[in-house]
């Protein structure tokens, strides 16, 4: 019966449960066996005791429970075959007594002798903690916990705290010398319990929704880094690194990646903060004074401001092979951008990946050049560069040669956002389509992806040199926001993708504009939209006469910004979808 249930469909295997007793054992085995590797929930083992139910998506038990309600899960071997564990408290919808009940009833701790990956969601309420810390096992090397708040700490405003943390450090009014230890500071058992139970853990990630709370553990945290000897990565929220942090974890054997970084939202580089606000930089006595230079991997969230003086004074990032800058707040200076460039460029020695996100004054725009990029022509090593701003780079061919000849081994390249605008509705892209393909494949013989301002410009008489139409043989994806369209046909465009793209590339053609238009030039931003969009469509038909099947056209809008987007598919059938608002 197990072979033939396990043949069916999940959805018609469900059903077969409703039979007997018995096909409902033997489902929920089937079921269990294709969680473990996958992951499984709180709600599915809870779901294996006779006490418990759900009404409209809350958690329920009928009757209190005792140490024997749990036999099923842990005799059964359910427990024993779990690998992957999400453990969302959070998602229960349920009382305070529910989950004491749980707590009491719970043989501490759960034996649980494959658990490799364990993801913890919960507050900073001591039951929640206690629960999931009955979860711990030995055998645990990826650890993530979400942590949100708990009881309100203390009333009142918070105050600016002057630390060494790289954005502004905020706490509440609070002395820890007269608080209650047990209820202020529940987060000091759990963080020393990881440490304790979870010895073995390589990857661990901490997102702390209370700066307060952070604050007053942050002993207790270091205490937990410290004692797990094989950590490799940490993650932490953007507020977290701070130079006492950077010194504690000076003494860490192994640790290699630090990401500490605001999620990126998708078509912005302005930044949402969360109001958790900003900790963390206690004093840490006892530990070694001085930067880590074993660190390999690097993600911060900072203001441009106190990146450079952290990465010049208290930081040595000479080991660093990626760097990743989510700088928060608009930029208005260009000349901070460069000094920052600059001292990657001149401290940064083994650098392979930078990705930097900042965002430009819209009532003061300036934009990326030459001058600005040209202290990276030093990363000679780079593979990946990614660049986005809110303005298009202005790069013309003659300093575009100069920035990719010194990164012969680039396989990713992007010096746009998909959703970067120009700043005026007569501004023309330097750089032509034609000069960039052929200085990629003179000088990045090994690019795969490509994201570029450019306008759709190609050589008179190009389909006369046969080097010029020959195919690059690396690129995967190229995605081009599209200055001035009018300076080529498009049927010679559309001819010269199909011959210079390999039939494995994709490509991308956006032609970007504000989606609110500025007031005094509203007809000019009107008229750029028009020509852009017949360009498209133009280009459009001409890739579809290229095809043995018709193209696919589409409308579409991309998170509140108009994208006149052209999507090429070169391969044996090559179709293209235009994104229009």
């Amino acid at each position: 019966m197990n072979t033939i249930l396990e043949l069916l469909p999940k959805q018609d295997l469900l059903r077969c449960a409703l039979v007997c007793r018995n096909w409902d054992a033997i489902v929920r085995d089937i079921v269990w066996r294709g969680r473990v590797e996958s992951g499984v929930g709180i709600r599915p083992i809870l779901s294996l005791m006779e006490e418990y139910y759900e009404e409209h998506r809350k958690s329920r038990f009928k009757v209190a429970l005792s140490t024997t309600s749990w036999d099923r899960f842990n005799r059964s071997g359910y427990a024993g075959r779990i690998r992957v564990l999400d453990l969302d408290l959070r998602n229960l919808d349920c009382t305070t007594w529910f989950l004491g009940a749980m707590l009491h009833s719970i043989q501490s701790p759960m034996r649980l002798p494959k658990l490799q990956h364990l993801h913890v969601t919960v507050s900073q309420v001591p039951v929640e903690l206690q629960i999931a810390m009955t979860f711990f096992s030995n055998n645990v090397t990826h650890f993530v916990a979400d942590i949100d708040r708990g009881y309100p700490w203390t009333s009142g405003h918070r105050h600016n705290v002057n630390m060494d943390s790289l954005i502004p450090v905020f706490r509440n009014p609070l002395n820890p010398q007269i608080a209650t230890q047990p209820e202020l500071f529940p987060l000091d058992g759990f963080l020393a319990a990881v440490a304790e139970r979870m010895p073995r853990i390589q990857t661990l990630g901490l997102n702390m929704r209370d700066s307060d709370g952070m604050v007053t553990a942050f002993s207790s945290f270091i205490t937990m880094l410290c004692a797990l000897e094989g950590l490799i990565s940490l993650s932490l929220p953007p507020y977290a690194l701070g130079i006492s942090l950077v010194a504690a974890l000076s003494t860490h054997q192994n640790i290699r990646y630090i990401t500490a970084i605001q999620r990126e939202p998708a078509h912005s580089a302005t930044l949402d903060w969360d109001d958790s606000d900003a900790i963390i930089a206690q004093p840490v006595a006892g530990l070694l004074d001085g930067p880590s230079v074993r660190l390999e991997k690097l993600a911060v969230t900072v203001p441009i401001c106190t990146f450079t003086p952290f990465f010049t004074e208290q930081f040595n990032p000479q080991n660093l092979t990626s760097l990743r800058l989510m700088i928060q707040g608009e930029v208005a200076v260009s000349d901070l951008v460069k000094n920052a460039f600059s001292m990657i460029a001149n401290r940064c020695w083994s650098l392979e990946e930078l990705t930097v996100s900042l965002a430009q004054p819209e009532d003061s725009p300036w934009q990326i050049g030459y001058d600005v990029l040209r202290p990276l022509c030093g990363c000679e090593r780079l593979v990946y560069l990614k660049i986005t701003s809110s303005f298009t780079a202005d790069i013309n061919n003659e300093a575009f040669e100069a920035l990719v000849s010194h990164w012969p081994r680039l396989k990713h390249l992007a010096l746009d956002g998909a959703d970067a605008v120009p700043v005026s509705p007569v501004e023309q892209a330097s750089l032509s389509l034609g000069t960039v393909m052929e200085l990629l494949r003179k000088h990045c013989p090994q690019l795969v992806e490509l994201v570029l301002y450019v306008s759709m410009a190609l050589p008179f008489g190009w389909f006369r040199d046969g080097e010029f139409c020959r195919p690059i043989d690396s690129l995967r994806a190229v995605t081009l926001l599209v200055g001035s369209p009018a300076v080529t046909p498009p049927s010679q465009i559309a001819t010269y993708f199909s011959l210079v793209l390999p039939q494995e590339a994709t490509l991308y053609c956006y032609a970007p504009a504000p989606c609110i238009f500025p007031g005094p030039q509203i007809l000019e931003w009107e008229t750029r939209r028009r020509v852009l969009c017949a360009f498209n469509r133009t280009l459009t038909r001409c890739l579809g006469d290229l095809t043995p099947r018709s193209t696919t056209v589409s409308l579409y809008h991309v998170l509140g910004r108009i994208d006149f987007a052209s999507l090429i598919n070169i391969n044996s059938v090559m179709t293209l979808a235009s994104f229009v608002l």
